[in-house]
């Protein structure tokens, strides 16, 4: 039996610019891709991951808009519980690197393979998310600075927050030669130089 579409929604996050480009033509509202508030300078897109041979990841994502919703029987509403899920069933391997010196880790989806595209989608994961902040001090605090990167640490570990804006500054390095190749990532998966705080399950820009 065919797996119905919507089990193909996953999470996009995506960054503010600081002026929106206006389309000459804008698309009509039923077109218009759906958008929810996270923090900070984040918000959520939503996708249907399709395979793809040609796409240089294998994957390629069509936005999920809300003309989509009635295809897909999906209200708008249920998107991000519906995304969450699709994540977990899509990517079950998690795999957890530790840093030998500071108490801060890094994150992938997809085991063996390596980073995926949508790491930085398990902020929206608080199952995974109240795990995780067992293995830290304090509040836990992550850098999404591209989609495909994810780094924890804990409020009551400064120098593994050191090594989050570390992480940072190495995707987001100019000079890609003296960047650690590790955190290379394509210029259009960039989000954002914060580090975000959860705190009581909301989360934050954590104060630089």
């Amino acid at each position: 039996m065919t797996e119905p579409r919507s089990s193909l929604i996953v999470p996009l996050l995506k960054a503010r610019v600081p002026a929106e480009i206006q389309l000459e033509f804008p698309l009509p509202a039923e077109e218009e891709p759906i958008r929810d508030p996270f923090a900070g300078d984040l918000y959520i897109t939503y996708a249907l991951e399709i395979a793809d041979e040609g796409a240089p990841s294998g994957r390629r994502y069509e936005h999920v808009a809300r003309r989509h919703c009635a295809e897909l029987g999906v209200a708008p509403g249920e998107l991000r519980r519906r995304a969450v899920i699709n994540l977990r069933d899509l990517r079950p391997e998690l795999g957890l690197s530790w840093y030998p010196d500071v108490r801060a880790v890094t994150v992938s989806l997809g085991g063996a393979a390596g980073r995926g595209t949508l790491e930085s989608g398990l902020l929206l994961d608080d199952g995974f998310l109240e795990k995780l902040a067992q293995d830290v001090e304090g509040d836990l605090v992550v850098a999404v600075p591209a989609r495909d990167v994810f780094v924890a640490s804990g409020t009551g570990h400064p120098d593994g927050i050191d090594r989050l804006r570390w992480a940072v500054a190495q995707v987001w390095a100019q000079d890609r030669d003296a960047a650690d190749p590790a955190w290379e990532v394509p210029a259009g998966n960039l989000l954002t130089h914060n580090l975000m705080v959860r705190r009581g399950g909301v989360w934050d820009v954590l104060p630089s």
